[in-house]
């Protein structure tokens, strides 16, 4: 009785709990009906039925079968025909018991309503919980309808026939065959109303899930649930088919990659996916799905990234701070040598994950905006690259001329990043992305001393600063080099014994930060000619 789609042990169990549901809610809603029929016999005394009346025990004759469904398929995996057979001996039974209650309800009391109002809840019930297609709930419906009409039309026949009776007419041969075929007419119009409706439900149903699943499937990816959102796209985890291993996969936005576009990001991410230090998120591979979205699969990681963790707890130790700069700086390092920069570096693509039982392990995350150095931009890719990045972490160069943006621009955003975590705050703020931006081309960064709720030592606020230089010359020569100045500067170093203590103390309150805010955008894209000219024009 179930379509394809539960052939699988996940779609079988699926469709176990949904029958389970369907039998609990059916058997609520028929005991609230019993109960709502005792009140109104108790209230109207001889102008209903008596409360002792054969109808309500048919009515909870009809209750056990659902709940014997609900009680059975909430146990452990049952083979698929079982659980068929389950559903389908349980709706039979109840429809078999609610037409007999029908029939033991007077006229007057309006068997006919109750009869067809019981029996179209729980088709149409059926069709919202139970998944399947359209034949499969019709099939199931003519299974109901051959006793229903036969009985129906028995039972009206001989109350007709005594009704008759009592007025002194005999009704035989041609009369009485004439009022059995009007009622099952009757009886097997409204039924097929009821079958027709439910099965139309069922196909839009059934379809609207196989839709989402296969959505829910990319290539051998199979997405669980969303983690968070940004410029460039929304990120799942998922699971791979054959290896189940866990991993994230970003579904990049189709507006941001047409034409050309999609086709240079695409070399971009083969590009990345060779990258190898170990403070670089992975990426396991990529692919385009038939409606046109572009995806890439990377590893799965445990942690937070430091904007939750400031957000959560405040300016970081500044021994934690170098360990991080070190760290990314290092990863950055490798990108540069391959001819590749970030574009991108902020607290949110900066993470500390828990890997091999090792707290504080950092991954440079989303290299979504990565460039080649060396590439030549067309007119009508300059557009489109124009200005991207985040406000509070971009370069002056990557405002003002972002084809000269190099490694010393992600150096820049760097710089930014060990300035928030050590101040617990950026090194400019505004009200609006473009006053940021300005900030970033003018303005003079207050020095960390004044801003910093420590005491940090001179050489490190000194090598920080420089990376926030104005001019791309008076920054490290590089990412290697920043690392170099990090080491030279011979501060204590941050052990694994400080990171399992630090996240021992923090660990529920970052991760409580996190909840309250997922999913997390994760920073956005921006254009600074087009924030100019709104600016201007307010």
């Amino acid at each position: 009785m179930t379509s394809s789609s539960f052939v699988s042990l996940e779609g079988q169990a699926f469709y176990q709990r949904r029958v389970a549901l369907f039998g609990l809610s059916i058997a609520a809603a028929g005991a609230i009906g019993l109960s709502f029929r005792l009140v109104i016999a108790l209230w109207s005394g001889t102008l209903g039925e008596p409360a002792d009346a054969p109808s309500y025990w048919l009515h909870f004759a009809g209750i056990v079968p659902c709940v014997a469904m609900w009680l059975i398929c909430r146990r452990g995996q049952l083979p698929l025909n079982k659980t068929i057979a389950v559903e389908t001996s349980g709706l039979l039974a109840t429809s078999v018991a609610y037409i007999g209650m029908g029939m033991t309800i007077p006229p007057e009391v309006g068997a006919d309503a109750i009869t067809a109002f019981t029996l179209s809840f729980a088709f149409f019930s059926r069709s919202v919980f139970v998944p399947s297609t359209a034949r499969q709930t019709a099939s199931l419906g003519l299974l109901v309808g051959v006793p229903l009409i036969g009985m129906m039309s028995f039972h009206y026949l001989a109350v007709d026939a005594e009704m008759w009776r009592r007025v002194g007419y005999d009704t035989r041969g041609f009369e009485r065959n004439r009022i059995a075929v009007s009622t099952a007419l009757m009886t097997t119009m409204w039924w097929t109303l009821t079958v027709g409706l439910a099965s139309l439900a069922s196909h839009v149903i059934h379809r609207l899930r196989t839709e989402v699943q296969t959505i829910q499937r990319l290539g051998q990816y199979h997405l669980e649930r969303k983690l968070g959102e940004g410029a460039m796209g929304v990120v799942y985890q998922a699971t791979h088919g054959m290896l189940k291993r866990p991993t994230a996969v970003k579904l990049l936005r189709p507006e941001l990659l047409g034409g050309e576009a999609l086709d240079r990001f695409r070399q971009e991410v083969q590009l990345t996916a060779k990258l190898t230090h170990p403070h670089t998120i992975k990426i396991y591979d990529y692919g385009r799905t038939p409606e046109g979205l572009f995806y890439y699969a990377m590893e799965l990681l445990e942690g937070a990234s430091l904007q939750d963790i400031v957000d959560a707890t405040g300016s970081q130790p500044m021994r934690r701070v170098v360990r991080i700069l070190r760290d990314a700086a290092l990863a950055l390092d490798e990108a540069h040598a391959m001819g590749l920069i970030h574009r991108d570096i902020k607290p949110s693509n900066i993470m500390l994950a828990r890997q091999g039982r090792v707290q504080d392990v950092v991954k440079v995350l989303d290299f979504g905006l990565v460039k080649r150095v060396k590439e030549t931009e067309e007119p009508e890719q300059t557009g489109l690259r124009a200005v991207k990045g985040t406000p509070h972490y971009m370069s002056p160069e990557s405002i003002n001329d972002p084809a000269s943006v190099d490694a010393r621009s992600d150096l820049y955003a760097l710089g930014a990043v060990g300035y928030f975590l050590l101040a617990g705050r950026p090194v400019f703020d505004g009200n609006s992305a473009f006053q940021i931006c300005l900030h970033h081309v003018q303005s003079t960064p207050r020095p960390l001393r004044e801003v910093c709720p420590d005491p940090i030592p001179e050489g490190l606020e000194r090598l920080v600063l420089s990376c926030l230089a104005k001019s791309k010359d008076d920054r490290p020569a590089s990412a290697e080099a920043f690392a170099d100045a990090l080491d030279k500067l011979q501060l204590p170093p941050w052990l694994r014994a400080d990171a399992e203590r630090w996240w021992a103390l923090h660990g529920g309150l970052v991760q409580r930060k996190r909840e309250s805010i997922a999913p997390r955008i994760t920073g956005h894209t921006m254009n600074v000619a087009r924030d100019r000219a709104w600016s201007e024009s307010g």
